[in-house]
């Protein structure tokens, strides 16, 4: 329930009014809900920055613009800025960063976990082996607790700390740049010249959302100094409305639009949320709004799907013992994630374990038919192309004397009027030739009947025809009408030249080849008797799909014929494994259905198969790994790369990187960021040289990103067949429940 707002005119003395109406309308609803405890303290705001209202709990505190010279915050209607001493409503506030700015301090980072006991443990050994007393810290960017040694002014000196470590046992650790330290600075409000620590503001009109730098956002914002002369942009908001500018940007749903695979993104985000609250309290906010944490766009990302998602999960997390758990993504995990201990330092999680990325196990039917797919004989490899047209009306007879040997004229316009006919056109005048059986004159024969002379004309630019008809016979070609429907079925990807480069316009067309271009023909026209829907089920001799929307069901015919389309190829089979969301194409003959058509991928049934980054490939130069590597350690000249030990998923958890001044150990996460791949999931391949060394790795993998938890593609996957957003939570993390927190 949202009250009117109090409409004012910037400029008026009655500042206070203006700030109540915009105070107020913070408020989302009348319902309130009980605020969540986080697994970790929230960021207590400085007293000047404290929400200036009744904005509904749970909130976030997000920082938008950090560590930054200059920020401009806008509303169409104005805004009022809390702590201006002359009360006056701004169009426009623009912010800059004062200060001298402090110098930089570097420390090294020797290790990181999930679990702080791993840290402290580790911190106890690095300061046996240094003699240096160590930093045990929770870095919310990471998720990790970091273990670092050293206070240092320079890099050259932190890295100098470094090498003595390695020297001393303590292997692995790098140079962070820790920032500057020091009192915050000040911010000056250009608009009026006042010098502030930290400002808070409200849009002066309710309908309004405050923008930063021209990016919208909900809820409130603040501008806070930082130490080092910069300042941060924190936007306060409810966790909800913090989630529609999340959601869309970590599974975006025009990319992969299936609303329960969205909604599972919306329980892991605000799970994420939740837990990770206040993990940023000294820098004055809970999250960042990077990838560092979950990436956060403000309002000019929302969607429609994303924000139902939203609102139908509202306050539901994932837990595990009633608590919420660490509720990591990854983007494509390669048909398998991994336990998170494999991949991130600290103890195994019971909710974090390697799961198969696979549709579940009621999503797959098995379709068969009495047809065996050797009925053609020699003719086998024409069974879908001739089965097709049989089950449209074009063919009478599947048997190999009927398909063997030289199409005759008769054969040529029987075939393409039928044709016509199943395409449901309404025909023109074809070739007159008594040559029909010629190849030249079929192809200007069906472009011809088909009535695609003007789809020629027009669609066949002036240079296509020289272009597309570079082959070594075009002489043969008798006249500009052949070269013209020739091009045509080129371009259309009917016509395909045999592969030493030639039609062969003069040659007589074979049943084979006028079946196969026929096939074609029906499939690139769009027959309406070849109808392409979404399989959901097949059972008590039935097969059921979906059209825009629509659910329907058909009788399936005892002898139907069953093809795979695999990839390009078309494979006639007895039965047919088949998921529900898979594409199909089928044909129906007097309510039975004739014909059955599946695709299928060469990469397997992987819930996440669809992602471009589902197979990749990377080649380095051994240089290029060096360079790489460098980041933990140097090796020289790298002579290889040896993958120790696997992980469940099949993922390189520990791996050696050999070179010619000592060999380098990388673990877990180290693995894909020392390498600089996609994933972990991998096998090493290599050219030599003429000497025998490696002159080449070749890393052939699976994935993109950590591969632990819910795999995001994968989701999309598990929705296309038919899982709702918590069976696919419950899948992805093991053990836990889907329940309410507010």
């Amino acid at each position: 329930m949202r009250k009117a707002p109090r409409r004012i005119p910037p400029g008026t003395p009655q500042l206070a009014a203006v700030l109540v109406g915009a105070l107020l309308s913070l408020g989302g609803s009348c319902r309130t809900a009980p605020r969540v405890t986080p697994a970790r303290p929230p960021a207590t705001p400085a007293p000047s920055a404290r929400p200036p209202g009744p904005l509904q709990a749970p909130t976030i505190r997000v920082g938008l613009l950090v560590d930054v010279a200059r920020v401009s915050i806008g509303a169409d209607h104005g805004l009022v800025v809390r702590e201006s001493k002359n009360g006056v409503a701004l169009a426009r506030a623009t912010f800059l960063a004062l200060g001298a700015g402090q110098a930089p301090r570097y420390r090294v980072q020797v290790a990181s976990f999930t679990e702080e006991r791993a840290a402290r443990q580790a911190a106890q050994r690095a300061r046996a082996a240094s003699g240096l007393e160590p930093d045990v810290r929770w870095n919310g960017q990471t998720r990790t607790f970091q273990v670092r040694l050293g206070d240092l002014a320079t890099r050259e000196e932190a890295q100098a700390l470094a090498a003595r470590l390695e020297d001393e046992g303590v292997k692995g650790g790098w140079v962070v740049d820790e920032g500057a330290s020091g009192a915050p600075g000040r911010v000056r409000l250009l608009e009026t010249g006042e010098e502030l620590a930290s400002a808070t503001l409200v849009a002066a009109d309710a309908a309004d959302l405050l923008s930063a730098d021209g990016a919208p956002y909900r809820g409130y914002l603040e501008v806070r100094a930082n130490p080092g002369g910069t300042l941060t942009t924190v936007n306060v908001l409810h966790v909800e409305d913090y989630l529609r500018g999340v959601v869309p940007n970590e599974l975006s749903p025009s990319a992969f639009p299936q609303l329960e695979a969205v909604k599972a993104q919306a329980i892991a985000a605000r799970t994420y949320a939740l837990r990770n609250m206040g993990q940023f309290a000294a820098r004055g906010y809970d999250i960042c709004a990077t990838p560092a944490c979950q990436v956060y766009r403000g309002r000019a990302s929302e969607q429609e799907m994303s924000d139902r998602a939203v609102e139908e999960t509202r306050g539901l997390a994932a837990l595990y013992g009633g608590s919420l758990i660490n509720a990591l993504y990854t983007s494509t995990c390669g048909g398998h994630t991994e336990d998170v201990e494999n991949i991130f330092e600290g103890d195994p999680s019971p909710y974090l374990r390697g799961v198969v990325c696979l549709p579940e196990r009621e999503a797959w039917t098995t379709v068969r038919t009495t047809t065996r797919p050797a009925a053609l004989g020699d003719q086998e490899r024409l069974a879908r192309d001739a089965a097709l047209l049989q089950s449209l009306g074009v063919l009478d007879d599947l048997s190999g004397a009927a398909l063997g040997g030289f199409a005759t004229p008769e054969d040529v316009g029987v075939w393409v009027r039928r044709l016509v006919e199943a395409l449901g056109r309404r025909g023109c005048a074809g070739a007159s030739d008594r040559d029909l059986a010629r190849r030249g004159t079929f192809f200007r024969h069906l472009v011809g009947s088909l009535c695609w002379e003007e789809r020629a004309r027009r669609l066949l630019a002036p240079a296509d025809p020289e272009y597309l008809l570079r082959v070594e016979d075009r002489a043969s070609l008798r006249d500009g009408a052949e070269r013209t429907a020739a091009a045509l079925l080129i371009q259309e990807g009917i016509l395909t030249p045999f592969p030493n480069n030639t039609l062969r316009p003069a040659a007589a067309i074979t049943r084979a080849d006028a079946v196969r271009l026929l096939a074609e023909t029906a499939v690139r026209a769009g027959a309406p008797g070849l109808v392409s829907a979404t399989f959901r089920d097949a059972r008590e001799g039935s097969l059921t799909v979906e059209r825009d929307g629509a659910r329907e069901s058909h009788a399936l015919d005892g002898g139907l014929r069953l093809f795979r389309a695999l990839n390009g190829s078309r494979l006639a089979a007895s039965e047919l494994g088949l998921a529900s969301g898979d594409t199909v194409r089928f044909v129906l003959r007097d309510g039975r259905v004739v014909f059955l058509e599946a695709e299928q991928s060469r990469l397997g049934p992987s819930a996440d198969h669809t992602s471009r980054y589902y197979r990749w490939e990377a080649r380095l130069s051994p240089g290029e790994v060096a360079t790489a590597v460098a980041r933990y350690g140097r090796v020289g000249h790298v002579r290889d790369v040896k993958p120790l030990r696997l992980g469940v998923s099949g993922r390189v958890v520990e791996a050696a990187v050999v070179g010619s001044e000592g060999e380098l150990l990388l673990k877990g996460l180290k693995v894909r960021w020392g390498l600089g791949l996609r994933e972990n999931l991998f096998v090493v391949d290599r050219e030599l040289d003429g000497n025998g060394g490696v002159s080449r790795f070749i890393f052939t993998g699976k994935g993109w990103g950590h591969g632990v938890g819910l795999c995001q593609v994968g989701a999309f996957g598990m929705a296309q067949s038919g899982s709702t957003f918590d069976r696919i939570v419950r899948h992805y993390y093991s053990g836990v429940a889907v329940d309410r927190r507010y």
